[in-house]
């Protein structure tokens, strides 16, 4: 059976299609061998479905990838790596955790950029108050530097993910200013130079911004439909728009002193392809412009779903691009922070597909292929003045450690189980 697989791949590589470049020529081969096995499927069957019952399990696993078109033999590539790919562009990141850094042995050299899921959040380094813990994520930033990759900062004020103690501290808005201070500055410090670029606030407007609410200035997060965990802390309801302002101070001030000159700070946010809460998110920035406050990008998480591209992929597609393009406008930068692609439409939808059909791989393929296609030509300025895209990060490696799958089998990354290429590598890569 492996002789035919064989066989069949190395007639087909005698072809010689016409080809853009040599990752063109890797797509091309990988998809045709797996057209030709659906292709000779049906006749294949006869002739080795009793030999099969024989075969070891690997072997069997091997048939199956043939009988079954929407189950393809997996292919392991070695092929050019993302980072060397977009070297002239912008880097490509993953948000990795403690215990999936030495998971994916694979993979991980496709990316020279790092965020931590959940090390770097406040619950995380500061459980009580006073006493920092940062043994998890400095594991993180020593593996990092090990391995000559990036770390992004994620993240400094958030309304989630704040130790217990914190809700009976800031009971009024000078507490809470003093310890949002306190604690930006000693986060910044610990880190240094370790860290590139820090989520400075994240997602401190409403999940989604009315036409009326924008209308009214009134698209910050705030009260218990917004804002209702255990230890969240509703940061508008005690300090207007001024925690924002005193986190982006806090970070400045923090790498002014202690001359971190490289340091990106960022605003990160989620739904921002939405058109009223992408103008939401300008008149933020500009508020904090015209205060004379340095914010220096804005981060796009892009959690998105393949139904609604595919319900209409230009118009999803100049959604996004018109947000890339206010942000940059404004003339700061734009990361793409936590990309995932799910295949189903809500996470309350039940689990559709056991193993992902072909069609829908290729659908998301192409969907991973726009995007990055948009943030290619936008990692140089558009115009005098504007921004650029400087980094694309999806949020995990491949698809079985990822938190979809919670909620159902999902496969939202360019990396599948068994860390295989998906055919959304070849698509992002597929350029000239």
């Amino acid at each position: 059976m492996l002789l035919v697989v064989k066989a069949l791949f190395a007639a087909l590589k005698k072809r010689g299609f016409p080809r853009k470049n040599e990752r063109m020529k890797e797509q091309e081969d990988t998809m045709a061998f797996k057209d030709i096995a659906k292709k000779t499927a049906t006749a294949l069957a006869g002739v080795f479905l009793t030999a099969a019952c024989a075969l070891p399990i690997t072997g069997c696993d091997a048939l199956n990838g043939l009988l079954n078109p929407e189950k393809p033999p997996v292919i392991y590539e070695e092929s050019e790596l993302l980072k060397d790919i977009y070297e002239d562009y912008f880097p490509i990141g993953a948000a990795v955790s403690t215990n999936a850094l030495n998971s994916y042995e694979k993979l991980m050299p496709h990316f020279n950029s790092v965020t931590a899921e959940w090390q770097m959040k406040w619950a995380q380094l500061e459980p009580s108050e006073g006493k920092y813990s940062y043994q998890s994520a400095d594991s993180i930033v020593e593996w990092a530097k090990q391995n000559g990759k990036k770390v992004r900062g994620h993240c400094l004020v958030w309304y989630k993910s704040l130790p217990s103690w914190l809700k009976k501290k800031v009971t009024n808005k000078t507490a809470a200013l003093n310890y949002i201070d306190r604690y930006v500055n000693d986060t910044i410090e610990h880190f240094g130079d370790s860290v590139y670029v820090w989520d400075v606030a994240n997602e401190v407007l409403h999940n989604s911004v009315s036409q009326t609410q924008l209308d009214g200035k009134d698209y910050y997060r705030t009260g218990t439909g917004e804002v209702a965990g255990e230890n969240d802390v509703d940061w508008y309801a005690l300090c207007g728009v001024d925690f924002i302002k005193q986190a982006f101070r806090s970070a400045a001030n923090a790498r002014d002193r202690l001359n971190l000159d490289d340091l990106d700070l960022y605003y990160n946010d989620y739904n921002l392809n939405s058109p009223t809460k992408r103008a939401a998110c300008v008149e933020m920035v500009k508020m904090l412009q015209q205060d004379g406050i340095a914010i220096d990008g804005v981060g796009m998480q892009a959690h998105y779903r393949l139904p609604d591209y595919q319900a209409n992929p230009e118009a999803f597609m100049k959604k996004f691009e018109d947000s890339v393009k206010a942000f940059t406008e404004l003339g700061v930068d734009v990361q793409i922070t936590e990309l995932d692609i799910s295949v189903h439409a809500s996470n309350t939808a039940p689990s559709q597909f056991d193993n992902l059909p072909l069609e829908v791989e290729m659908a998301q393929a192409q969907m991973f292929a726009d995007i990055f296609e948009v943030c290619r030509r936008y990692s140089t300025p558009w115009k005098s003045g504007a921004g650029t895209v400087t980094g694309v990060t999806t949020w995990g490696v491949a698809d079985d450690r990822h938190w979809l799958n919670d909620y159902h089998k999902d496969y939202p990354l360019i990396f599948g189980r068994e860390q295989a290429y998906k055919r959304a590598y070849y698509e992002i890569t597929a350029f000239d």
